[in-house]
């Protein structure tokens, strides 16, 4: 697992708390973050030449309909990975929207950096000059929160049980999509849960991942109603309101589907 500078932000609806200066764009849709690292490339070098390229085009294989992309463009030291995961009740249309916007927004909002990664409501977009595929990493994080709840220690009872049920169902899927959502009733409230990992990742890993969003939950956001973890290689989220769509995100894909690309979108020279 590739480690990297621990980076923690966090979005409530009135205050906004940084740590370690990251980056939060809410002029258009508040419940977007972003974090643009590593050292700096210039506007017109390779690298970002080919980053320019492999965002622009991360979607561009209309065969994908499980709701992740990952590729890579370029050569060497010049070469780039972006991956792009959706929310498993997207259609592909709307996924692609998604992975399109947060792709163009991250060009713009990370101009030098060799690194970024840009979380938006229903999908992640991220790239490196390292490679991200099939690797579990669990920094940068964002944190997304609002309510207050009372009864602390029987909410973090139930969360907890709902938690390891989430856990275990998302890292047991397939290729395709690693992803669960599940209820629970606490007093006269439902939560509604979803866990969701790179499908890339392998079982093991994706229940790492999904441990450390738990861990990371408990230390920042245990004491709200409504909790967003997100981290690179994984999400975990909470409402006390329905999110996804009434089809199980839990559903297979059709039968016998290309395998998930981690094909080359071509080279800038």
């Amino acid at each position: 697992m590739r480690t990297s500078r621990l980076s923690l932000f966090f979005f409530i609806p009135i205050f906004i708390h940084l740590v370690n200066n990251p980056t939060i764009i809410a002029q258009r849709d508040p419940y977007v973050l972003n974090k643009c690292y590593s050292s700096n490339v210039t506007s017109n070098s390779t690298y970002r030449a080919n980053l320019n390229t492999l965002l622009s085009t991360l979607t561009s294989d209309t065969q994908i309909d499980y709701g992740f992309y990952n590729f890579s463009a370029g050569e060497n030291t010049d070469k780039v990975y972006a991956t792009g995961l959706c929310r498993a009740d997207l259609t592909p249309t709307d996924c692609r929207s998604c992975v399109n916007m947060s792709a163009h927004e991250l060009l713009q909002l990370c101009p030098t950096q060799k690194e970024g990664i840009m979380w938006y409501m229903n999908c992640t977009v991220r790239y490196s000059n390292n490679s991200i595929f099939g690797v579990m990493e669990s920094t940068p994080m964002g944190a997304l929160v609002s309510g207050l709840v009372s009864n602390l220690t029987e909410y973090n009872k139930v969360l907890s049980s709902l938690f390891y049920d989430l856990r275990v169902k998302a890292a047991a899927g397939g290729i395709f999509r690693k992803v669960a959502n599940q209820n629970a009733k606490f007093q006269n409230n439902t939560i509604y849960g979803l866990m969701q990992c790179n499908p890339d990742l392998s079982e093991m890993d994706c229940s790492n991942c999904l441990v450390e969003a738990h861990s990371k939950f408990l230390n920042c956001c245990n004491e709200n109603q409504g909790v967003r973890i997100l981290l690179p290689s994984c999400n975990l989220r909470i409402e006390t309101a329905p999110f996804f769509g009434t089809t199980s995100v839990e559903s297979p894909p059709p039968l016998s589907p290309p395998p998930p690309a981690k094909g080359t979108l071509g080279t800038s020279s």
